[in-house]
């Protein structure tokens, strides 16, 4: 196929989707130009997570109706004239990018007026032009901005946003926790950004999710943002001219005191010259040097503003600007440590811990001292114990060399240099999970579940028709294990949903390849490049959620549901066969249910013949059935699943011994 150039409106719409990811993205984009404007109050209205509805109004200086025209032009910047202009740059927006994207990809409306002027002015957009209400571009007299009544200040209104780009729209339906995500965004700048009051609600709501005052102090702001927890315990800090020699002109901020009890990791807050940024080696440094001082499993929170001339600073390395690389890097990085360090330091002088009380109960020892030995019933006398490790456990099996005693050594070092790098826990806000974990709660079977939670294995029984043993007080129990497991892998799908493990296949399969059994068997099936192309195109859902890589149509790792456990190489092709053709991916809660449950069965292990059950017993009694007993809970139709074969008193009233 012979090269040609891309049309002006392709290149414009990959642009937007590099620039505007997700509604939170564009929400910053336009709070920056907001607060370039010198905006003392920003006002946020949203509607299905952004989707559907995204506005901001400010009452900053607004624009010129003269400006309007080029507005919404790709590369048209009033805050950027050379590119040595970057050197010295103090806004947040410099390429005149954010408007452009964003009119690429929704339908965009601009209401504005300046201080001097008696009529504020309406105008629409798309794809960069101005546009009719209804979003056509025509003539100039008809796409001409309107006066219309408003206030000092700009509000822009950004409607349907991804309509014309379905891939990223259905995938954006999996995201309902987008608010979430754009109340981060403006709670961070609300607590960096002095003198600016922020609120932020949802489409319909009389009072907004988020709201604070143009005067409140930096403690106040995180109380709001942040919560009580952080407020009550926080130290601020700031210091003028530390390192002029590698260009850091001011440090500032706010960390969590020792007194802090957190246990799950919060984000931290980096800006750097009044730009949200992500800066990992500053974060990796600030909880290293929190590990001397917090008890292990508790985080900090910190919040730090530096000042780095701008001369020394490149913005220019990513589309979002989330990233930025500066001089000097690992200098003033330790710099910074060893200041937090000395702050923490300075406060170090108590600690408040908490304490229960529990009252002494004495009444009743001597009674229970001084009773007649009760008479046992062997009968009914419960012999096993669930909590109790079987000997098994502390056995070798087989005899173990030097070298694979000092292999075993190695791989610890590199399991605990991993565990270091551990990434953060995701905490994914999806009302579909939230229900249907839910169900599963609603579902319990309370007697049941005490049975799972108190058994002990015995054995299996049949491997051929996956039946297996277990014993819960005086009651033996023969249970079908491929529907127990099916209910347990479930269960941890949902409650490890964007969490998983990674089992890295290797090497790498085709996904056409590993579907290739099953077409060599049947031909009534779904064509396979539709169900590939079906698969491949939810790659960064899949990716996202489910820990599963199908990029480039290449299949390289599934999830790992339970430490110990493996996925069964056959089920791979059913596996990949029910994802592409078996899944409804319109409905979100229908979506995730549907995938939980085909994964569940891909590490159900299959039917196998007598003489090769004893790794799958291996795998009941080691790894399975004890996170069963902790963590399944039983709904009543596992009840059909489970037949009482004897109980001990019974047994006695036949042998008169057991």
């Amino acid at each position: 196929m012979a090269i040609k150039k891309l049309d002006p409106l392709v290149i414009n719409r990959i642009a937007a989707g590099e620039i505007i990811i997700q509604p939170s993205n564009a929400l910053k984009e336009l709070l920056e130009n907001s607060i370039d404007a010198g905006a003392t109050s920003v006002d946020i209205l949203v509607k299905d997570g952004g989707l559907k509805l995204l506005q901001i109004t400010d009452n900053g200086c607004g624009i010129a109706v003269e400006d309007m025209p080029l507005l919404c032009e790709r590369f048209a910047t009033s805050k950027l004239s050379l590119f040595d202009d970057l050197e010295s740059l103090a806004t947040y927006g410099f390429r005149g990018e954010a408007l452009a994207s964003i009119s690429h990809i929704a339908r965009l409306s601009v209401v504005l007026k300046t201080p001097g002027s008696q009529l504020a002015y309406k105008a629409f957009y798309t794809g960069g032009q101005l546009a009719t209400p209804k979003f056509k571009v025509e003539s100039s007299d008809k796409t001409a901005p309107r006066p219309v009544a408003g206030k000092d200040g700009t509000q822009i209104t950004v409607e349907d946003l991804f309509y014309n780009v379905p891939s990223r729209l259905r995938l954006m339906k999996l995201k309902l926790d987008e608010f979430a995500l754009i109340l981060d965004v403006v709670g961070k700048y609300a607590i960096h950004t002095d003198g600016v009051g922020f609120s932020c609600k949802k489409f319909g709501e009389s009072t907004p999710a988020l709201a604070t005052r143009p005067q409140a102090a930096l403690k106040e702001r995180l109380r709001t943002v942040f919560g009580v927890s952080v407020a009550s315990d926080i130290i601020e800090f700031s210091k003028d001219g530390p390192l002029e020699e590698y260009g850091l002109a001011k440090v500032s901020g706010a960390i969590t005191g020792l007194n802090y009890n957190n246990k799950r990791r919060a984000i931290p807050v980096f800006f750097i010259n009044n730009r949200l940024v992500t800066c990992d080696p500053l974060k990796r440094a600030l909880l290293s040097l929190y590990l001397v001082f917090l008890p292990k499993g508790n985080y900090p929170f910190f919040y730090l503003s530096l000042e780095i001339k701008p001369q020394n600073v490149d913005v220019n390395i990513h589309p979002t600007k989330r990233e930025v690389r500066f001089l000097h890097e690992e200098e003033i990085i330790e710099w910074i440590t060893g200041l937090v360090h000395d702050t923490l330091s300075s406060h170090d002088t108590s600690r408040t811990f908490k304490q229960s009380t529990f009252k002494r109960v004495t009444e009743g020892v001597d009674d229970v001292a001084t009773q007649a030995k009760k008479y046992r019933q062997e009968n009914k006398l419960v012999r096993v114990d669930a909590s109790q490790p079987k000997l098994e456990a502390f056995v070798s099996k087989e005899p173990r060399s030097i070298t694979s005693i000092l292999d075993e050594a190695r791989h610890t070092e590199d399991e605990a240099s991993e565990s270091s790098q551990e990434t953060e826990r995701k905490e994914i806000d999806l009302d579909s999970i939230r229900e249907l974990r839910q169900e599963v709660r609603d579902k319990v079977d309370r007697p049941l579940t005490n049975v799972f939670n108190n058994l002990v294995y015995v054995g299996v029984v049949d491997s051929t028709r996956r039946l297996c043993c277990f014993q819960y007080d005086v009651k033996l129990f023969l249970c079908d294990y491929a529907a127990v497991l099916a209910e347990f892998y479930y269960q941890v799908g949902l409650t490890e949903f964007a969490n998983f493990g990674r089992f890295i296949l290797e090497p790498a399969m085709l996904l056409e390849e590993i579907l290739s059994p099953l077409y060599d068997k049947r031909t009534d099936l779904v064509p396979r490049q539709d169900v590939v192309s079906t698969i491949t195109s939810m790659t960064d859902m899949f990716r996202e959620y489910f820990q599963i890589d199908v990029s480039e149509g290449i299949l390289r790792c599934v999830p790992l549901l339970l430490a110990g456990a493996e996925p069964a190489p056959s089920k791979l092709p059913f596996f990949l066969y029910r994802l592409g053709t078996k899944v409804d991916y319109l409905n979100e809660k229908i979506c995730l249910s549907q995938i939980l449950h085909e994964l569940a069965l891909l590490y159900v292990p299959p039917p196998v013949d007598q003489i090769h059950c004893n790794p799958i017993s291996d795998l009941l009694e080691n790894f399975v059935f004890p996170q069963v007993r902790l963590r399944l809970v039983a709904p009543a139709t596992l009840m059909d699943h489970i037949v009482q074969l004897a109980d001990l008193p019974g047994l006695y009233k036949v042998f008169e011994r057991c």
